[in-house]
């Protein structure tokens, strides 16, 4: 230990037992001026008072001891003979026995009565503590506030500097708050922070594990869930005597991590009333919309398709390239119109499912011959074996689906490659995918493109210069898909093609297969 810590900590100590030290003082004194004048009886009572003051300041073991050395000194200043240590066994005997017993008894009584008092008062300095805590934590905005406010408490309060790990969702993944408060790697720290929550137990000095360790380590517990670790590393220069119990620690850690989970909490729901809210207007305008675009879209298709039929016989080419434009467009506008109307119905709670036992070869020759109508100059192809089981689903919404990628997929691939819709059965479900050659979607955006209104375009997936449809769509298309595949309790996701391109695969469950039942003749 160095000098200046030693010194530190003695005067630390000092005043623990110094006021002991001057009873004691203060009795020898008045033992040296009135011996000869007072009787034994007195002295002995003043004996008695300065045994009881002293063990205010010193524990029980050191106060009996100071009381059995009194008392010998008493015998050998006060008992006659004087300045020996010879007892009268008929009359002092029992006086200084009586007084030792006294003393001890007193002494002891004392001493726990000051131990239950500190007891109390660290009780309740940890109360105000935990006071502070809970007062300062809900009054932060957020976690990284709440992360500011624990780290300067405690720092304080152990002398050591603190740095936590909060464990993350699976987008964000893990959280870093080192000893400044700012969010990063904790290098070294990290790998205890980790060992810790995975123990799901304090580890490090005093903890009775890993106890070569160099920092103590707690664990985050919110209920039965750990969601971080908190690690103290202690600072030579702001070295504290008083240091706080694991249990104390342990005690204000539980308390930090339910006030982390509850504003994590606050903040969640707080996010979906805001989304769902959110979601509710925009379910309502888009129906408005979408309901006031159908009449003139209809009316537009007719006059279109009016004009054409007159122009092929007055055989103007003009006229009549004009009014397959319209019809083009008006087309556009219907899809888009059926997506928006259908992903607010998805998007409504109470909309059931219009479900029937359905042919995977009938759905998929549906979307092929639309898609070959539409796209006549494409390579369309489908590779569906045999004997698949039938699918429990609505099918023009699946249909709708499976139009939808085929468009995405011509809209984004090169004019010469081919698409393919392929099925096959798997353990539990079918799967259903639509493969391109097109340019690719990098994995930060494989998720995103199923938002609505969110469309990927720049340097990560250049604009065909071939398909002005694609430039012009609203990113409704993935997020329908997305809202059907949810609705059948499907799974629809993308990932890359090899050799070049992309694949979204839908896997629809399996369900049981009805049976034939056989018909009776009738009689």
């Amino acid at each position: 230990m160095s000098p200046t810590l030693f010194l530190q900590r003695l005067r630390n100590r000092l005043p623990d037992f110094w006021p002991a030290v001057a009873v004691w003082v203060f009795f020898a004194v008045l033992m040296g001026a009135l011996g000869g004048d007072w009787s034994l009886g007195n002295l002995a009572l003043l004996l008695v008072l300065c045994s009881t003051l002293a063990s205010f300041w010193l524990s029980a073991s050191v106060s009996v001891a100071v009381s059995a050395v009194a008392v010998a000194g008493f015998n050998w200043y006060a008992v006659p003979p004087r300045f020996t240590f010879h007892v009268d066994l008929h009359q002092d005997l029992l006086l200084l026995l009586t007084l030792l017993c006294t003393s001890s008894v007193i002494s002891v009584l004392t001493a726990r009565l000051r131990s239950h008092a500190m007891v109390q008062a660290l009780a309740a300095e940890q109360a105000r503590q935990q006071q502070t805590w809970v007062t300062q934590l809900q009054q932060a905005s957020g976690v990284p506030a709440q992360m500011g406010v624990a780290q300067r408490l405690l720092s304080d309060w152990t002398g050591c500097s603190v740095s936590v790990l909060l464990v993350g969702s699976s987008q964000e993944g893990n959280v870093c708050f080192g000893p400044d408060g700012q969010t990063g790697s904790l290098s070294t720290l990290e790998p205890m922070l980790v060992a810790c929550m995975q123990e799901q137990s304090a580890i490090g000095p005093g903890t009775g594990r890993y106890d070569h360790l160099p920092v103590r380590v707690l664990p985050l517990r919110a209920g039965v869930r750990v969601i971080g670790a908190l690690a103290l590393v202690p600072e030579p220069t702001r070295v504290r005597d008083d240091q706080p119990s694991l249990a104390a620690l342990q005690s204000l850690t539980r308390l930090l991590a339910d006030e982390i989970e509850r504003q994590q909490s606050r903040q969640q729901a707080q996010q979906a009333q805001d989304h769902l809210q959110a979601q509710q207007l925009r379910n309502t305008l888009l129906a408005a919309i979408s309901h006031d675009y159908r009449t003139p879209l209809a009316t537009m298709t007719g006059a279109a398709s009016f004009i054409g039929a007159q122009a092929a016989q007055l055989q103007d080419p003009r006229i009549a390239q004009h009014a397959q434009t319209i019809l083009d467009e008006a087309g556009h506008l219907h899809r888009i119109t059926s997506n928006t109307l259908q992903l607010a119905r998805l998007d409504a709670l109470d909309a059931p499912l219009q479900c029937s036992w359905e042919s995977v070869e009938e759905l998929v020759g549906v979307v092929l011959a639309a898609g070959r109508r539409r796209y006549p100059d494409r390579v369309l192809q489908t590779e569906v074996p045999a004997g698949l089981p039938l699918l429990w689903c609505e099918p023009i919404m699946l249909v709708q689906l499976l139009e939808n990628l085929v468009d995405n997929a011509i809209h984004y691939s090169p004019q010469q490659a081919g698409v393919t819709l392929q099925a096959r059965a798997q353990v539990g479900v079918i799967e259903l995918a639509v493969m391109d050659r097109g340019a690719g979607i990098p994995a930060p955006w494989r998720e995103k493109v199923f938002d609505p209104f969110c469309r990927m375009q720049g340097s990560g997936r250049p604009d065909p210069g071939q398909d002005a449809t694609a430039r012009r769509g609203m990113g409704l298309g993935l997020a329908l898909c997305r809202a059907i595949a949810r609705a059948h309790q499907a799974r629809l996701w993308i990932e890359p093609r090899e050799g070049g391109g992309t694949v979204v695969r839908l896997h629809m469950p399996i369900r049981l297969q009805p049976t034939d039942q056989p018909q009776e003749l009738a009689e």
